[in-house]
C-alpha cells in the first residue's frame, strides 16, 4: 500500500501513537553544539546561514515597514506563491509555504503513519529524520562510506526501495558533505519510487548553491515533492520562510488538509519577494563561496580527510583525528560535530565557510 492510500485509510487518532522507544532514541541523537562552551572568541563555522548576509534590496524594503497592522493575520501569501510559480514556471496551487524548509518537511511528515518506512542515506539532515520517527516512521538508510569519500551512490539507494517504502528522502545538496546529485540521478530515484508506490522528497534547502536547471522542481513526476528555503542562499534565516513544490494532485490535496494556518508572516513575505528580485546577490555570494571554499579545502586537505563535495556549496565534511570537533574548538572555531548526524562521530565535523576565510585559515595554522 502506497503512502497516499495508507494515509487515506488510516484512522487519524492512531497517528498520535509513538512508541516510547522511538522517543528515547530520538532524544539520544545529536547534541546542542555551541551550548555550554568555555568563554572565548569563537569563529562561527557551524550554523548554515549565509555568511555574507542578505540582499541590500531586502534590507531597504524592511526599513519601509510600518507596524500599525501587526495585529492582523498574514494576508499576502498568495502574492509570494504567484512570484514563486512564475520563478519556477509552475502553477500557484503547486506551492505550499512554511516556516523554513523544515516547516514544510514537518507538514509532509504528518502524512506518515506508525510503521511507515522512510528510506535515505547517511549522513544526511538529522532533524528531518527525527521528526519522521516521532511521527511513527521507521528510518532505513544506505551508509555513505569513508573509503569512498562519503560519495552518494544512487544505484545503492534504488536497490533498497521496495513496496514497504513510504518516503524516499534525499537532501540535494547533501548536508553535511555539500555534494550535489545530478538531476538525472534524482529522476532515476523518482522513477523507481513511483514504481514501488513511494513518494520522493527532495530537500533543496541549499538549492540556491546549485544551478537552477538541476532542481527537482523541473521534474514532472506526481510522486515528487521538493522543499526549498530562503534561509541559506537568500540569507533570510532569521525570518524563517520556506516553501515546497508539489506536482501530484493527490499529494497536493493531502498536504492542503494538514497545512498549518498562518505559518509565515507578512514581514517574511515582503523580504522573500525582494530576495527573489536580486539575482545578482546570489551570483556574488556563490562566487565568494567558491573562492573561499577552494582555499579552505586546500589548507584542510593537508591535515584532514575531505568528503566529496561541490565547489559552490558553503559546507563540507572533514575529519580523520580522534576528536576533530575538539581540535577545531581548541582553535576557537565552532563547527557541527559529526555526532549531530547518524553514521558519524566527532572524528568528523561539518564546516560552513565563514565570511572571513583568512581568519579561519590563520586559526587552523596556529600552533
Amino acid at each position: 500500500m502506497g503512502p497516499i492510500q495508507a494515509f487515506k485509510s488510516f484512522h487519524p487518532l492512531i497517528s498520535f501513537l509513538v512508541s516510547p522507544m522511538a522517543i528515547k532514541d530520538v532524544k539520544n541523537m545529536g547534541k546542542d553544539y555551541g551550548k555550554d562552551l568555555p568563554k572565548g572568541d569563537y569563529l562561527d563555522c557551524a550554523l548554515a546561514h549565509n555568511p555574507f548576509g542578505c540582499s541590500t534590496l531586502v534590507v531597504e524594503e524592511l526599513k519601509k515597514l510600518s507596524f500599525h497592522d501587526i495585529h492582523l493575520y498574514p494576508n499576502n501569501d498568495e502574492k509570494l506563491k504567484e512570484a514563486l510559480a512564475e520563478f519556477w514556471n509552475v502553477k500557484n496551487d503547486q506551492i505550499f509555504l512554511g516556516t523554513g524548509s523544515m516547516g514544510c518537511l514537518q507538514k509532509i511528515n504528518k502524512l506518515l503513519t506508525p510503521g511507515s518506512v522512510v528510506l535515505g542515506y547517511s549522513p544526511q539532515f538529522l532533524p528531518y529524520i527525527n521528526d519522521a520517527r516521532l511521527n511513527g516512521a521507521v528510518y532505513h538508510y544506505v551508509p555513505l562510506l569513508r573509503e569512498e569519500d562519503f560519495t552518494i551512490d544512487v544505484s545503492r539507494i534504488i536497490t533498497q526501495i521496495d513496496e514497504r517504502t513510504t518516503f524516499v528522502y534525499v537532501d540535494n545538496p547533501n548536508n553535511p558533505t555539500g555534494q550535489i546529485l545530478k538531476l538525472k540521478e534524482i529522476e532515476e530515484l523518482a522513477e523507481e519510487a513511483g514504481r514501488k508506490g513511494a513518494i520522493l522528497i527532495v530537500d533543496e534547502a541549499f538549492g540556491e548553491f546549485m544551478e537552477k536547471k538541476n532542481s527537482a522542481i523541473n521534474l514532472e513526476y506526481p510522486n515528487v515533492v521538493v522543499t526549498r528555503s530562503f534561509s541559506k542562499g537568500f540569507g533570510l534565516a532569521g525570518l524563517r520562510i520556506g516553501y515546497c513544490v508539489v506536482e501530484g494532485k493527490e499529494m497536493r490535496e493531502l498536504l492542503f488538509k494538514v497545512d498549518f494556518p498562518f505559518s509565515i508572516t507578512n514581514i517574511s513575505i515582503r523580504a522573500a519577494l525582494k530576495a527573489l528580485e536580486d539575482t545578482e546577490f546570489l551570483k556574488k555570494t556563490i562566487k565568494k563561496i567558491k573562492k573561499s571554499k577552494e582555499k579552505t579545502i586546500r589548507e584542510l586537505g593537508r591535515r584532514f580527510h575531505i568528503a566529496k563535495t561541490h565547489k559552490t556549496t558553503p559546507i563540507l565534511l572533514c575529519g580523520g583525528q580522534k576528536d576533530t570537533y575538539g581540535y577545531f574548538l581548541q582553535k576557537g572555531i565552532l563547527t557541527v560535530p559529526g555526532s549531530e548526524f547518524m553514521n558519524l562521530d566527532d572524528s568528523y565535523v561539518r564546516i560552513r565557510v565563514p565570511n572571513d576565510v583568512d581568519e579561519l585559515l590563520t586559526r587552523i595554522s596556529s600552533a
